[in-house]
């Protein structure tokens, strides 16, 4: 069944203060200003009335010399068109269009992405989703480099319900769970809510609806203790689809009335609408079909071909009607209609149950070879989503052991946002202070001051640079000996254990040769980003040259070293390589060692790592050696 509703997704971001400390006035309205872009910004469910109330605020408080807040109020407009008005598609992808030619997003990468979100997202409701999940996909990538964390969430959310909708339940899930985490670290609680919808359907589309329905219920009780009976309202039609798929059906059928009376009594007209798609189904199944017919002429009005979700289903429930009547040829008329919109946005699921229907009207018409074809093509269908369950049940339980992982990523950008923010506080209190210097005109202090900033942050730089890899970020071969010695001493001191592993790429020149040097540069980042993933902080870790990585292990015997050599390989040969070239593959070889009391030298010790390593590359490769 569709989706009960669409939320039009506001995600805004308040920025901080930047004008002249003498101009209390001005500096009033900047206040109000970003109050009104924080309540935005909190996901507070708000009507459109309220929102264009809001822009006229903000439109005459804002300083038009104001570029970022001009661009923060570029988003919002953007945002607030809605798919559900005549004629507001098109004029929002114009706005979005046109607001991406200002040249004054080149300083302003967030407010940029964030227009370009939106871009997609409107995309999506006019039926291109092939071009809106390409959006999609694009901002993700961006969100992270940028180490934005709200538009992070924002577009995995966006991105997690429109995979899950197609029928891709593992990104889907894993999107949708990534979300939760940020949204729940940024204090956002109306998002949190919001996302968790997403989640509990999720777990419905694939099949797991007792899990869907303790999350539903568990939002329907927190929208009605704080009075949004509207969005309670939703999560209850949501429920019954739930209850529907469990074969509960006359508790659907219950839960889908309140639903369809609550927006009636409301004029809701649209609303109501989606309900009686969502009721069709239910007495369909019920074999109610003169009551299917009513709640399908009500709704037909309504739902508009922008609007897939509903108006698929609503067509493929009317070619049932049809074909419970022996009205043959217009319930394949509706059933063209319904497929155009499946296909347009993907949807498996509902393509598969067209696909049994449309074989009993050729059952019905004695067209047996048609009848097969279809039930055949149902069949194959199926076995799509099955897979795609299987992956998804895959995906849940790694994410539910990847729990700590999850939140230490969250956590480290959350970290790197907070940095920011400093900087930027710092950066506002300069200029206050620049401004004092001004006025007392103490020239030479701001020149001295410049150049001593200058000169530190170059010595940082250099000091950086000679101690770290450039491409991996990792240590550089200069550092690593230099602790590698410490270490040695310290363990020859405390005869304690002390291992190294030594490990490469297999055949890198090749994957420079066949894919080019940029991709290898990446399968080298890859290597250190597992590193990172499977080893502890107090195992240092260093590119030593080309593709060769060198590991010290303080407090380990060579056994113990072997183990995570072994695990380092597994992960590397098992790695996701997806967003590499077809056909790319990596594998490495590692050599372990272990001090023994004949080593008087690091260079011994580092030498039977290195043989280890050759006898690793003799025998095949793919594989750890121990010296």
């Amino acid at each position: 069944m569709p989706k009960p509703f669409l939320l039009v997704k506001i995600m805004l971001f308040a920025n901080l203060l930047s004008v002249s400390s003498f101009c209390y006035a001005e500096q009033s309205n900047t206040d109000k200003a970003d109050a009104l872009f924080t309540l935005i910004n909190s996901g507070t469910v708000i009507n459109n009335q309220t929102l264009n109330t809001y822009i006229e605020r903000l439109e005459a408080i804002i300083a038009k010399d104001d570029t970022s807040r001009q661009l923060q109020l570029t988003r919002v407009r953007c945002w607030a068109f809605d798919p559900n008005e005549a004629d507001q598609l098109s004029k929002a992808l114009a706005f979005a269009q046109h607001a991406l030619t200002k040249p004054d997003l080149a300083d302003f990468p967030s407010h940029k992405l964030d227009l370009e979100l939106c871009q997609a997202w409107f995309t999506e409701q006019n039926g291109d989703v092939e071009l809106a999940l390409k959006g999609y996909n694009k901002a993700v990538n961006d969100a992270y480099a940028l180490e934005d964390l709200r538009l992070i969430a924002d577009a995995r959310s966006i991105r997690g319900y429109l995979n899950s909708y197609q029928g891709n339940f593992t990104q889907g899930l894993e999107d949708l769970i990534t979300s939760q985490s940020l949204y729940q670290s940024l204090n956002l609680p109306a998002w949190v809510k919001f996302n968790l919808y997403e989640i509990a359907t999720s777990y419905r589309r694939f099949g797991d609806q007792k899990n869907a329905i303790r999350y539903y219920k568990k939002l329907e009780h927190s929208y009605i203790t704080d009075k949004d009976f509207d969005a309670a309202i939703a999560v209850t039609v949501s429920i019954a689809i739930a209850e529907e798929e469990l074969g509960n059906l006359q508790t659907a059928k219950k839960l889908f009335e309140q639903g369809y009376l609550y927006w009636k009594a409301n004029k809701q007209e649209l609303q109501q609408a989606r309900v009686a798609v969502n009721m069709a189904g239910t007495l369909i199944k019920l074999g109610d079909f003169k009551k299917v017919n009513q709640y399908l002429n009500e709704a037909e009005p309504f739902i508009l071909p922008t609007d897939e979700a509903f108006y698929s289903f609503m067509h493929l429930f009317r070619a049932q009607t049809y074909l419970a009547n022996g009205k043959l040829i217009q319930a394949h008329e509706s059933l063209a209609l319904a497929r155009a919109a499946f296909k347009r946005v993907k949807n498996i699921r509902g393509l598969a149950e067209l696909q049994l229907v449309e074989s009993q009207i050729f059952l019905s018409q004695n067209n047996w070879q048609q009848a097969y074809r279809a039930l055949n093509e149902y069949v194959k269908q199926h076995k799509e989503l099955d897979l795609k369950r299987l992956s998804s049940y895959t995906t849940e339980m790694r994410t539910r052991f990847n729990v700590d992982q999850i939140e230490a990523e969250n956590r480290h950008l959350i970290e790197n946002q907070r940095l920011k923010e400093i900087e930027f506080a710092m950066l506002e209190q300069n200029k206050i202070q620049q401004g004092i210097i001004i006025f007392l005109g103490s020239f030479l202090i701001i020149i001295i001051s410049f150049f001593a900033y200058k000169q530190s942050q170059k010595n940082k730089l250099l000091s950086e640079l000679a101690l770290t890899d450039h491409l991996t970020q990792l240590p550089n071969r200069r550092y690593i000996y230099t602790k590698a010695q410490r270490c040695f001493e310290e363990a020859k001191k405390t005869q304690t254990p002390l291992s190294v592993i030594i490990f490469d790429a297999d055949h890198f020149k090749l994957i420079n040769d066949n894919f080019g040097h940029e991709v290898g540069d990446h399968a080298l980042v890859l290597l250190a980003d597992t590193c990172r993933e499977i080893l502890s902080s107090e195992y240092p870790t260093a590119r030593v040259g080309g593709e060769e990585f060198l590991i010290i292990l303080p407090e380990t015997d060579k056994a113990q070293a072997y183990k995570i050599a072994q695990n380092l390989i597994k992960t590397v040969c098992e790695a996701n390589f997806c967003k590499f070239p077809r056909g790319f593959a990596l594998t490495i070889s590692a050599g372990v060692a272990g001090l023994s009391t004949t080593d008087d030298k690091l260079s011994l010790l580092l030498k039977k790592a290195d043989d280890a390593l050759y006898q690793a590359k003799s025998n095949g490769r793919n594989q750890v050696k121990m010296s």
